[in-house]
């Protein structure tokens, strides 16, 4: 079997998980390697499974992305599947899990032209701290925390479709939860904190991660979370949860497309991956 890890051709970081999951199948006897999905060069065709590991550009080559994608997909097998793939590229399917009844963080949708609109939503909502987003992004690399009063220059510039959120004080006091599940099935859990000072969870700004226990609330959310999207069993995924002002737990990402799957906390899943995937593969 000949599978490959799919990156970018400029990591801002390392992909860790392949540390843990190109040995794993290795010693189960699949030929891996780890190309670059923008590198011209690589034939998708002699790969039996292509599934994306670290394509963590994408969201500044969106068009580009998504034609390689569908290119990809008449040539290999893709995992996750190209239609879960594409609903997943832009955060507005969030507003599909809430309408199905997953919890979920309070957000207004800005659109391009529409920020006075969003601006007095801010003011009638009583937010004061904000977090703005683009609805194509990831890693937080263009994510920006403002006050109300702001918020309409702020969302002119952006200049494309956006998220706006209540600040959680509970993000920076406790950070993010992650739930792994590979084929449906939960794998490990983990706390990622941010560094002192910030807000941010991502390695790059000085966040750390560290295994923790899987509560019944927070599993609530995560099985719901993946039991709306429009996918039975994907072959990986990441549910990412935060607490709210009232101390509930809900959805901030669901991460089907490149999630970091921090196999580091439990070396075993990536085992229990490198299976799945000699299994799509045949």
């Amino acid at each position: 079997m000949r599978i490959a890890l799919v990156t970018c051709e400029r990591p801002i970081e390392r992909d860790d998980d392949l540390d843990f999951l190109i040995p794993a199948l290795t010693r189960a006897g699949a030929e891996v390697e780890a190309p670059g999905w923008s590198d011209g060069r690589v034939d998708w065709s002699s790969f039996d499974v292509t599934m994306l590991s670290s394509t963590w550009d994408y969201h500044e080559r969106e068009e580009e992305f998504r034609a390689w994608l569908r290119s990809t997909a008449a040539v290999t097998r893709l995992h996750n599947p190209l239609p879960v793939v594409e609903w997943n590229l832009d955060k507005r399917y969030l507003r599909e899990l809430e309408a199905a009844g997953v919890p979920t963080i309070p957000t207004i949708w800005g659109e391009p032209g529409a920020e006075a609109a969003a601006a007095e939503e801010i003011a009638d909502r009583g937010w004061d701290d904000l977090i703005v987003k683009p609805v194509v992004d990831l890693g937080a690399r263009n994510l920006v925390r403002v006050g109300a009063g702001v918020a309409e220059e702020m969302l002119a510039r952006f200049g494309t479709a956006t998220m706006i959120q209540p600040y959680l004080p509970s993000v920076a006091a406790d950070g993010e939860v992650s739930h792994v599940y590979v084929e449906g099935e939960l794998t490990h859990a983990l706390r990622k904190r941010a560094a002192r000072g910030d807000f941010r969870i991502q390695p790059q700004y000085g966040g750390v991660h560290e295994a923790t226990p899987a509560t019944a609330e927070a599993t609530e959310v995560a099985v719901a979370a993946l039991t709306a999207a429009p996918v039975d069993r994907p072959l990986y995924a990441r549910v990412d949860l935060v607490t709210l002002d009232d101390g509930s737990s809900a959805l901030i990402e669901l991460e089907l497309i490149e999630p970091a799957l921090y196999l580091d906390v439990e070396p075993q899943s990536a085992d229990r991956l490198a299976r799945a995937l000699l299994a799509a593969a045949a």
